[in-house]
């Protein structure tokens, strides 16, 4: 993973605003604005800035060790760094606190310039947006051109998505990550509730609650708000194997009064509640409620479509920024479907754009907790590696390179580590080489080379990838390993014009005489597999292949046939390709009633 970034020193800077203060979306007027940030890494240059927008209760302290400090206490610390997935022997990081925060840029903590008082309850109402352009008046200020990527995470990417949409030329990559174009209702209905916890509570006093002695404020409604939320960090799975329904271990020796009390109350010894008690507690000691209604009510506002009409819209806007969403298994708040939607959105609309959803199974805070996958994910992303074509990858593929044109847009349906469209982008020009593939690490290395990938089970369907997105579509070694091969041609020929497929041909001699004699599979350079651990679910003849396309109305418009052996090669000269062939090349395509008139 490499060492750390180090020292990291906070900073503060006075943005220069517009005479009269910098006015918010929402009429409101701020005449002075301080933004609290952090940077680290390479020297500044041109192009080779990163911004990181941080989560809703997040700040400027992405990685390193603060002064003071022994160890490095960064959010993100495993991601960045020298050598880490955000390589800072590259890469110049820069981070800030959120506009209406309270960790140093401007918020209801801060002084207001008008009364020399906290404002409190004057704050004024801002939106997400005006919070990105609070962090791009800073990047101004700092000479900051062109991003070379814009990284976010949950509440960050609603932040990338705005920024990304708004000024586009301002990023090369970006990164949207556990995240959505908005929030979907369960995930507003849980903001609304823990607002009202701290609005309800005295103590908040309309948000006036700064001056009126230590102790007070709305800490309880904090706390009540911060144990709603949560729970929704992370997955119902975790939290029964976490803590299930044991005790505390005091609960015996607690002594009578005190479980008196805890009864009256209505409290109970379980462990889960300890635990939320302690993450509230240890929340309302770093946080301000006013900031966290502010931030929250921002966030619930938010939708990148709504300011143009549609999310195709918004998405049609970012252009040829190359794009990674990430989305987690058993995510509540920031749902697969979302992040689905933004990828299909991009994709439609022209984006090269990389979908990958991670089994990390333990919820939204995986991006936070478990970043293995992660991290050589979006390191693969951000390197631009260039891959070298060997001669024997180009001799391997031949049959497919011969059959696809040159500067075609191709995808293919279980690309492994994306060595085929290595190939077709070596050798074809392809103008676009995306992949589909569900094994992640393969899935990394083929985003690491460059080209852009779905994660996606070719057996559930392709349904975000929109109808005729690519000139090829290719299926190599991919039809005899699915459950469904009919859905997969069919997906195949409706997200393209055409389609290659290549698959070992199990009527070949070889394996007919192997069976035959020995009673058993074969097991061979063309099949390397035992029958009970082979990814070949369905043993595919060229007869069958021909039998399944004409039910399909499909029409084959080229065949490849080879073989390795002598033998094999006399049975194909002699036209004996189901008995001569070890693997199969079809170039195929929807029938056109011409063509299926004259087969009849």
């Amino acid at each position: 993973m490499g060492e750390g970034v180090g020292i990291v020193e906070p900073k503060r800077l006075e943005l220069r605003l517009p005479e009269g203060g910098y006015r918010l979306e929402t009429g409101g007027v701020l005449k002075k604005i301080e933004v609290a940030y952090e940077e680290c890494g390479a020297p500044m240059s041109d192009g080779n800035v990163i911004y990181i927008c941080h989560a809703l209760t997040g700040d400027a302290h992405v990685a390193g060790i603060r002064p003071g400090e022994e160890k490095p206490s960064g959010w993100w610390e495993e991601m960045i760094g020298p050598n880490r997935a955000i390589d800072t022997n590259r890469f110049h990081v820069i981070c800030a606190n959120v506009l209406g925060g309270c960790k140093g840029t401007t918020g209801p903590m801060s002084t207001n310039p008008d009364t020399g008082h906290p404002y409190g309850s004057s704050f004024p109402q801002h939106t997400l947006s005006d919070t990105v352009d609070v962090f791009r008046m800073l990047l101004a200020q700092l000479g900051v051109g062109k991003l070379a990527a814009l990284i976010g995470g949950s509440y960050g990417g609603l932040q990338v998505m705005d920024w990304a949409t708004r000024h586009p030329e301002e990023m090369e990559k970006v990164c949207i990550i556990a995240s959505s174009a908005s929030l979907n209702t369960q995930a507003l209905a849980f903001d609304v509730v823990g607002r009202a916890s701290i609005t309800d509570d005295p103590e908040w006093n309309g948000g006036d609650y700064y001056e009126v002695g230590d102790g007070k404020g709305p800490k309880v409604g904090l706390a009540s708000a911060r144990q709603l939320a949560h729970i929704t960090y992370l997955s119902r799975d975790l939290l029964q194997e976490k803590f299930r329904r044991e005790l505390q271990r005091n609960f015996v020796e607690a002594p009578a009064d005190e479980r008196a009390r805890r009864e009256a109350d209505f409290k109970t010894y379980f462990q889960i509640e300890s635990y939320l008690d302690y993450q509230a507690m240890k929340f309302v000691r770093r946080f301000d409620a006013n900031s966290y209604l502010h931030i929250t009510r921002s966030m619930d506002l938010f939708d990148a479509g709504e300011r143009y009409g549609s999310l195709d819209a918004a998405c049609a806007r970012i252009g040829k920024d190359r794009c990674l969403v990430v989305s987690y298994q058993n995510d509540i708040l920031f749902t697969e479907w979302q992040s689905k939607d933004i990828a299909g959105a991009l994709l439609g609309n022209g984006t090269p754009v990389t979908y990958c959803h991670l089994e990390a199974g333990t919820g939204h805070d995986s991006f936070l907790t478990d970043i293995d996958d992660l991290s050589g994910l979006v390191g693969g992303f951000l390197a631009g590696r260039a891959p070298k074509v060997m001669k024997w990858q180009i001799r391997h593929y031949r049959h497919v390179v011969d059959m696809v044109r040159d500067g075609a847009k191709v995808i293919d349906i279980g690309c492994g580590d994306g060595t085929l469209l290595n190939v077709l982008r070596e050798v074809r020009h392809a103008s676009a080489t995306d992949g589909v593939e569900i094994d992640i690490d393969p899935f990394k290395e083929a985003v690491a080379d460059g080209n852009n990938c779905f994660w996606l089970d070719a057996d559930e369907g392709l349904g975000m990838i929109p109808d005729g997105q690519y000139d090829i579509a290719v299926c190599s070694d991919t039809l005899q390993e699915v459950k469904n091969p009919r859905g997969l041609l069919n997906e195949a020929l409706r997200i393209a014009d055409e389609a290659i497929v290549t698959f070992p041909n199990f009527a070949n001699y070889r394996i007919r005489l192997t069976l035959g004699f020995t009673g058993r599979l074969p097991v061979s350079k063309a099949l390397p597999f035992q029958w009970y651990d082979t990814p070949n679910i369905h043993c595919v003849t060229l007869k069958d292949f021909r039998a399944l396309c004409d039910a399909e109305d499909i029409e084959i418009v080229e065949v490849k046939c080879e073989s390795r052996h002598p033998l094999g090669k006399l049975l194909l000269a002699l036209g004996l390709k189901n008995l001569g062939a070890s693997r199969i090349t079809a170039r195929i395509r929807r029938k056109t009633p011409q063509s299926a008139g004259d087969r009849g």
